[in-house]
């Protein structure tokens, strides 16, 4: 049975169940819901069926280990952090989509939905990634036995930072996605599911892995397809939104769970385990206000990465007179001096090639022993790697601005076990591991150190607590 979203208002239950205890982020989460039934309530529920509406709530990434490695095969620490979009959505009675952000100065996404076409009629904020998901989802369900995309009304609010480098971009794909498929009917179809299943066999997944989702792993790396363009089995890609990344993005925000870091493998995607910090230990995220956005020219800087990393294989390929498919591949079935040696003399001349392979292989056994450390609780030893881990995306990959250069060395100072600049990198904010006990005084401290060495950025930085969420949420509800 269906609840009524006045219910849910109401239940601090729910709200704890996907982002943990720490009642400021509970009551915040409630204020922002809130003010999008508000909206709906106002705006569309004369233009759906009322008691026919979805709730979805899609969350950030955290990376904790593992910079730029997901898409060359390599492995990642990543969780689903506490800052979110939230979704209520139905079905469109009056042929038109229109997708709401609760920001009004943000805009409204205005689209036109048919059997054969997808027509953006009125551009906001986002607007691409709505475009790309409605495109894709028409195009892959067409010839299929299952229904394809309706319009829709929607509308949606996030807390998640521009250029934040904790995947807003991919939150709000999987956001797009999810409102689309939950008010057209899609996502519950059994054919649907079975699409999906069947066509991650074919991509070269593992399926019935043990306490992962078998309907959410291959949606995770379906949905990273959506960014970068690549067919999934046969479901045919197209141009995606114009990042050459990998899945970690959708992985975190898909399978997150309250108090778990996931420590996955990709190419294609695994969960290996799930791990926890000790007790006394916890996350914050300084966002330094520098935006990492996909930009045109930071875009550029980004798939550098990717297309050098390609680069680097075909490389070594030639050099090994090996035929593998990814960076992944040589670490492990090279031996480590022998890594060391192909990396370093620098791929035929191009030192930028020898630099991304280098930093590949050393994240890679960085991962690995960071991944025994805190198995074993050695939280000394797990900070001075994400240390390490920070520095090495500083010296080979070269994506760290100063802002988050001195967000890290000021948190080490400051007495945090470890800090370290994440995701793509060029901008967006850097996360530090303290001890409990001191958060308090380390959140003002940090945060005054920052805002005193760079005013300019003082009113756009944020510094919070960033316990590990839930993943991604969906349910039916019914309102007037």
């Amino acid at each position: 049975m269906p609840r009524n979203i006045e219910e849910i208002l109401g239940d601090m239950h729910f709200f704890s169940s996907l982002f943990g205890e720490d009642q400021r982020v509970v009551q915040a989460k409630r204020r922002m819901l809130k003010k999008v039934w508000s909206l709906f309530k106002v705006r569309y529920c004369h233009l759906v069926q009322p008691e026919n509406l979805f709730l979805i709530s899609v969350p950030n990434r955290v990376e904790v280990l593992g910079k730029h490695t997901d898409y060359q095969g390599g492995e990642t620490v990543v969780f689903a952090g506490p800052k979110n979009f939230f979704a209520i959505c139905g079905r469109s009675k009056d042929g038109l989509t229109e997708l709401m952000n609760a920001e009004s100065s943000l805009g409204t996404t205005l689209m036109e939905i048919s059997n054969k076409t997808v027509r953006l009629l009125a551009e906001a904020t986002g607007s691409h990634y709505s475009y790309t998901v409605a495109k894709r989802l028409l195009s892959n369900l067409e010839r299929t036995p299952v229904s394809t995309p309706c319009n829709v009304k929607a509308v949606f609010c996030g807390d998640i930072p521009f250029g934040g480098g904790s995947s807003g971009s991919s939150s709000k794909l999987v956001m797009d996605f999810l409102i689309f498929t939950s008010a057209g009917g899609i996502f519950s179809q059994r054919e649907f599911r079975a699409l999906l299943r069947a066509n991650a066999l074919k991509a070269g997944m593992l399926l019935n892995q043990e306490g992962v989702d078998d309907f959410l792993l291959p949606l995770s790396m379906y949905l990273a397809h959506y960014e970068n363009g690549l067919d999934f089995g046969e479901l045919k890609g197209d141009r995606g939104v114009g990042t050459f990344g990998g899945s970690e993005d959708h992985t975190a925000i898909l399978l997150g769970e309250v108090n778990k870091l996931l420590y996955c493998r990709f190419c294609p995607t695994e969960v290996i385990d799930k791990l926890q910090l000790p007790k006394g230990y916890l996350i914050v995220v300084a966002y330094s206000g520098m935006r990492a956005e996909k930009t045109k020219d930071t875009m550029a800087k980004y798939n550098f990465l990717s297309v050098a990393a390609s680069d680097a294989v075909s490389r070594l390929n030639g050099l090994c007179q090996s035929s593998f498919s990814y960076l992944r591949d040589f670490y492990r079935e090279l031996p480590a001096g022998e890594r060391a040696f192909r990396a370093s003399a620098q791929l035929g001349g191009c030192k930028d090639l020898s630099e991304r392979a280098f930093h590949f292989f050393q994240e890679s056994a960085l991962i690995s022993e960071a991944v025994e450390k805190l198995r074993e609780g050695r939280m000394e030893e797990f900070g001075r790697l994400i240390n390490r881990s920070h520095e090495l995306s500083r010296d080979y990959l070269k994506n760290i601005v100063p802002e988050i250069e001195f967000l890290q060395k000021s948190a080490v100072e400051l007495g945090a076990l470890g800090a370290s600049g994440f995701g793509a990198g060029f901008g967006g904010s850097c996360y530090a591991l303290t001890e409990r006990t001191q958060l308090e005084t380390f959140l003002d401290e940090w945060k005054s150190n920052y805002t005193r060495t760079f005013p300019e950025q003082g009113n756009e930085s944020r510094f919070d607590l960033y316990p590990a969420c839930r993943g991604a949420y969906l349910e039916k509800v019914y309102g007037t």
